[in-house]
């Protein structure tokens, strides 16, 4: 009942406060009777008379048209656009306050002064687009009278999305991908349905009993089953931190700049991004590509889980080189990468990090006491523009 009430109010309270002043101010006149009264009267009439207009005036019959003329496809890219405003009459609009509805983080206001004019055209800029799912909802126009008394507000529904994705760089990917391709022909596994985990889901009938999970079974108190993703014989296995928000910016424009990369594409390479469970088996075919570029660009840090964690449970076949994508060593990854090689395998840990900085001095202790040569660990430093470090991404 209080909601019908206030919306209600918040239809007639214009209406309501103006009856007020032109009743409050004609009374002291005809009470009054002098100069003074009549004086206050008649000055405010006109004033009055334009808010009632203003609230009769049909604002939503205005025609309001965005036109993108520079739309960011990778982060960094600029964004300008106009919006076009177009109405039939020539009724005397002295303020309008025009803003637009969208999931940016700064939204801003643009105020109008159009009086007799009936074309008006609003440009907006903006120099640095950060990564992330953008969308426009609607634009909204309030007009108000002289004195502000009474405003009137309408909405102009004009939706739209566009993604940015991750900064693209140079980056010698083929000599990357060379470190764990030297291992990868040696075994082939002659079997593609149980070699990957991607994920837990609750069971069903025709599950295999060696597909259960037994540990999340028992904690769930109900049946679980093991996701598996497949993989081509003899490809290459990426699996990328997608949860850790130390330089996460830069691992994302790292993993955008090798998803797109040729030689990648070339050669097949399986994408497994741990964090947002998506595994990608055909990176050379242009829908999985664009899948996981969507992904890269709308993906947010986890801070209430571990990489270390994740990739634990991720079952790989031992026969197998793999690479693995993550911003910080530590000796538990040293641990769980090496428990996951075979004799016939290689791995390659890529630590991605801010242009400039190296190994930590833990770090590099950690790196100095591997003894394996089937495990080899590169640094690639990122350069990102000032404005994207430390950002929580555009997807908001």
């Amino acid at each position: 009942m209080k909601q019908y009430i206030k919306v209600i109010w918040n239809k007639c309270r214009d209406w309501f406060v103006l009856f007020c002043i032109f009743a409050a101010t004609f009374s002291y006149a005809m009470f009054q009777g002098g100069f003074v009264s009549w004086f206050l009267f008649y000055s405010f009439l006109p004033f009055g008379l334009y808010a009632v207009a203003v609230l009769l005036y049909p604002l939503k019959k205005w025609n309001v048209i965005r036109d993108v003329k520079l739309q960011p496809r990778f982060a960094g890219d600029h964004l300008s656009y106009d919006i076009h405003i177009t109405r039939s009459s020539a009724f005397p609009v002295y303020m309008a306050a025009v803003k637009e509805e969208i999931n940016f983080l700064d939204q801003e206001e643009r105020t109008i002064y159009p009086l007799f004019q009936r074309n008006a055209v609003i440009p907006y800029k903006r120099s640095f687009v950060e990564r992330g799912e953008y969308e426009f909802f609607t634009i909204s126009i309030e007009l108000s009278d002289l004195l502000g008394i009474v405003k009137k507000k309408a909405y102009y529904p004009l939706q739209q999305r566009f993604i940015v994705y991750p900064q693209i760089h140079e980056i010698d990917i083929p000599f990357l991908l060379a470190g764990i391709e030297e291992g990868k022909n040696e075994v082939s596994t002659g079997n593609q349905s149980t070699t990957l985990v991607t994920g837990i889901r609750e069971y069903q009938p025709g599950d295999r009993l060696g597909s259960i999970d037994w540990k999340a079974t028992a904690r769930k108190a109900t049946l679980i089953s093991k996701e598996f993703g497949h993989y081509h014989e003899r490809s290459m296995i990426i699996i990328a931190d997608v949860i850790s928000s130390l330089y996460f910016e830069e691992r994302m424009s790292f993993l955008a700049s090798m998803l797109i990369h040729e030689e990648t594409k070339r050669k097949k390479v399986d994408f497994l991004l741990a964090g947002d469970a998506i595994f990608s088996p055909k990176t050379s075919e242009q829908s999985e590509s664009d899948n996981l570029l969507y992904h890269l660009a709308r993906a947010q840090p986890v801070n209430n889980r571990a990489f270390e964690t994740e990739f634990k449970s991720i079952a790989i076949q031992k026969q197998h080189s793999f690479m693995v994508i993550v911003s910080q060593v530590t000796g538990t990854l040293i641990g769980q990468v090496q428990s996951k090689l075979s004799l016939h395998a290689k791995a390659s840990i890529i630590v991605v990090k801010d242009e400039g900085a190296g190994l930590s001095d833990e770090e590099t202790v950690i790196v100095n006491g591997i003894q394996s040569s089937a495990l080899t660990i590169e640094v690639v430093n990122i350069p990102l523009p000032l404005s994207s470090k430390g950002s929580e991404g555009g997807n908001k």
